[in-house]
């Protein structure tokens, strides 16, 4: 039969047990633990002692207070005589056996010696804890110095119960890994799921859809993209064959020989083709693979197909855009060279009419005056002159044959074409004044240079038309700009250009004027320009202003030019 003082054992050792089986974290499988051992060996103090890389650590302890209370305290502090400790501990670890210190003990346990030993003042019984962690850690139990020794079944009882509570602790261990384990496999799985939804949306973004083609199966798995961009069901492999047979029939002979070929080579291969989907959508894909091989060397490919039928469409209209603005810009420089030419030949014809005219008056009256009638013949003769320069110099410049250049004398171009508009300008009451003094002669050709003088004058005169109750004033003004370049100026206190800008006066069809065609200032300026001068307008206070310049022939004298005409 049981005696009653081992059925208290074994009933506090099954309340220990359910104990720790209810304890849901160490910390409550510690500090059940140390009451348990306490109770049954009629203990003062329990101690939970770790070997921590060779350091001596109390890791928890409980102690009977006066009220015969057991209280636990939790936190690691270094054991005293720590010397002593960590022989006990090497020696439980070796034996897996209890020790005692400071008294004999009964049998089934392993006596460390019969004498006090130092730094213990009480009898004290230590029991490693077997299940746990490599047996890093021991119970060490203090008993009261006139307590009967711990017979057998106690020792067996706080053997079985601290493997227990190393069990119950390595079990809490795995489950805390496991939960997070679980917990990390969760969040994995939705960082996963989410970066594939974040995959597939940027392929659709992008008209990109992935693949993986198996040579030893010739099946290929893919994104949901990639089934989209074929406009087939999605499905989990499918036959390489399917999707050959959307390729254009006009591209599948160059596609199957390149797949072929980069295949058998094992390389890269990167294609651009059509295929035909749907009701006969053709489609430009562009396809990328690149070759690679498992552990079984069989080949596969991974790689991408990529809609480029938005691009292929927008370099299509691109190209018809600009074949598009080739035909404008041609039409349109075709419409500027016949501006230029009924601008600049408007002006001697109407010359040529206007004195045929007068001629055929002179000669219509009786008697005829005839030396009236011979001036204005000539004068017919001189404009018909004029317009034949102004062709000669278009054909020039279509030929690309270059300006005839000779030495001019500038300011007697000037005061030939004042004296050619002084009849004009004394009818809209203009007041003309020059003021040559260019010394020495330009480089160019004289008919251009005149006509670029005749335009300017011509402007300013269209200019001071609108000006009433003040002098219309008209200023021609020549004189060396520098070393290199003599320079024009025509200034006019007519009504200017508004609020245009002065380079706009230069664009092609722009004018100020109510019937103006826009191509006298730019045909000015390319004039200028070929001789290489420069054309400027300006807007000075109450006067308009357009300055030209021109180089000089060095070496050269007003009176080579003199002598030359």
């Amino acid at each position: 039969m049981i005696g009653n003082g081992h059925r208290t054992q074994l009933l506090e050792m099954v309340q220990a047990s359910q104990q720790l089986s209810r304890d849901t974290n160490e910390t409550e499988v510690v500090a059940t633990l140390l009451k348990s051992a306490i109770s049954m060996a009629k203990a003062n103090r329990a101690r939970l002692i770790r070997n921590d890389g060779g350091k001596m650590l109390v890791e928890c302890e409980a102690r009977r207070s006066h009220h015969d209370e057991i209280v636990v305290s939790h936190g690691r502090r270094p054991v005293e005589s720590e010397g002593l400790f960590r022989n006990v501990f090497d020696t439980v670890s070796v034996t897996h056996m209890p020790v005692f210190l400071g008294t004999s003990s009964s049998e089934r346990t392993q006596v460390w010696e019969d004498r006090q030993p130092d730094g213990i003042d009480s009898p004290m019984l230590c029991v490693p804890l077997l299940g746990s962690d490599e047996s890093k850690e021991m119970l060490c139990l203090d008993t009261h110095r006139d307590t009967l020794p711990l017979d057998w079944s106690v020792v067996s009882h706080l053997n079985i119960l601290s493997a227990q509570a190393a069990v119950k602790r390595e079990n809490l261990r795995l489950r805390a890994r496991i939960a997070f384990e679980d917990r990390t496999i969760e969040e994995v799985e939705v960082a996963l799921c989410a970066n594939k939804n974040e995959l597939a949306h940027m392929q659709r973004m992008s008209h990109t859809g992935s693949w993986r083609w198996r040579a030893d199966t010739d099946l290929l798995e893919a994104s949901s993209e990639f089934f989209r961009i074929y406009e087939i069901p999605c499905e989990r492999r499918i036959h390489s064959a399917k999707l050959i047979n959307l390729t254009h029939p006009d591209d599948l002979p160059l596609v199957r020989i390149a797949l072929v070929n980069a295949i058998a080579a094992r390389r890269v291969f990167k294609l651009e083709f059509r295929i035909v989907v749907g009701f006969g959508e053709i489609k430009y894909v562009q396809v990328e693979g690149h070759p690679q091989t498992d552990d079984t060397e069989d080949l596969q490919y991974i790689g991408v197909t990529v809609d480029v039928t938005e691009r292929r469409n927008a370099e299509d209209a691109l190209q018809a855009a600009r074949a598009e603005l080739a035909r404008a810009h041609r039409l349109s420089t075709m419409g500027e060279m016949a501006a230029s030419i009924v601008h600049e030949v408007y002006q001697p014809l109407t010359g040529i009419i206007t004195n045929a005219e007068a001629c055929l008056r002179w000669l219509s009256k009786s008697p005829a005056e005839t030396a009236r009638a011979r001036d204005s013949a000539r004068r017919v003769a001189r404009d018909a002159r004029r317009a034949a320069d102004v062709f000669r110099g278009l054909r020039a410049v279509a030929s690309n044959s270059g300006i005839t250049k000779v030495p001019v004398d500038l300011d007697d171009a000037i005061r030939e074409v004042a004296f050619l508009l002084q009849g004009e300008l004394d009818r809209a009451n203009i007041r003309l004044r020059l003021q040559t003094a260019v010394v020495k002669p330009v480089l160019g050709d004289r008919t251009q240079i005149q006509q670029v003088l005749e335009n300017l004058l011509r402007n300013s005169m269209d200019a001071l038309l609108p000006v009433v109750g003040t002098q219309k004033s008209l200023i021609v003004n020549s004189t060396s700009h520098d070393s290199m370049f003599a320079m024009v100026t025509v200034q006019d206190n007519g009504c200017g250009f508004g609020e245009h800008s002065a380079e706009e006066l230069f664009d092609a069809l722009f004018t100020t004027k109510p019937n103006g065609m826009g191509m006298g200032l730019k045909v000015c300026r390319s004039i200028v320009e070929a001789h290489g001068g420069l054309l400027q307008a300006e807007r000075c206070e109450d006067a308009t202003v357009f300055r030209f310049t021109l180089p000089y022939l060095d070496g050269t004298s007003v009176n080579y030019v003199r002598s030359q005409s």
